[in-house]
């Protein structure tokens, strides 16, 4: 047990220096929250099985990837649908959803490894209904949000390590005082988000689901200060 804590220790260890040094590296984040996050996301399947909606996602265990989305047809849906909204998201960053969808390598437990993926699958949801991009200042206000919303160890250290390297460290001091707070409020105040069925959503005005979940749009005027 010891030998396996200290492994693990070390593990994470590595994985938050690397990604200190090159934000880019998300499967070094992938490898933090697996080993970190397992108590919590305990927690979070026994939640998502008191819900309506929970309990569908983790009896069908849909997933956003090219073998079980056709993003094709989401691109063709009318200007202002969240499907469209997510899809042009992914194409103007150049991002694939299928690299979120990987399977985890420190899980065993099936359904807490699902809960895992689809948390990363629908991260780029989150950013669709933020407004976030992908600079390294930006996903670290989504997990701010993410944060207010789950409370995942791996979060806490990408606020704690990100906040200084891309925003004390760049001196975005308005988007520092505005934007994480603002982004912390709206993940604290949404209803869960894990448990969303957002299959059931592509059709819909990106408006009308913003106002369903109450989010908003973050201010771009702090972001981009």
């Amino acid at each position: 047990m010891a030998a396996g804590v200290l492994q693990d220790t070390y593990r994470v260890g590595l994985a938050i220096a690397r990604v200190m040094a090159d934000s880019t590296k998300t499967h070094e984040i992938h490898r933090v929250e697996e080993i970190t996050g397992r108590p919590r996301y305990r927690r979070l399947l026994r939640e998502l099985t008191a819900l309506p909606e929970g309990r569908r996602l983790l009896a069908e265990r849909p997933e956003l990837s090219s073998t079980h989305l056709d993003f094709d047809a989401l691109r063709a849906l009318p200007e202002g649908t969240l499907g469209r909204a997510y899809t042009r998201h992914l194409d103007d960053h150049g991002l694939s959803a299928d690299y979120q969808a990987a399977a985890t390598r420190h899980v065993d437990d099936p359904d807490m490894a699902y809960l895992m993926r689809r948390f990363r699958q629908t991260h780029d949801v989150w950013h669709t209904l933020l407004g976030l991009g992908v600079t390294g200042h930006e996903e670290v206000t989504i997990h701010w949000f993410s944060w207010g919303q789950l409370r995942l160890p791996v979060s806490a250290l990408i606020m704690l390590f990100g906040t200084l390297k891309h925003f004390v460290l760049e001196r975005r001091w308005s988007a520092l005082r505005h934007s994480l707070l603002e982004a912390y409020r709206e993940g604290n105040e949404a209803p869960p988000l894990l448990g969303v069925f957002w299959e059931d959503r592509w059709e819909r005005p990106l408006a009308d689901v913003r106002a369903e979940l109450r989010i908003e749009p973050l201010d771009r005027r702090w972001l981009d200060a």
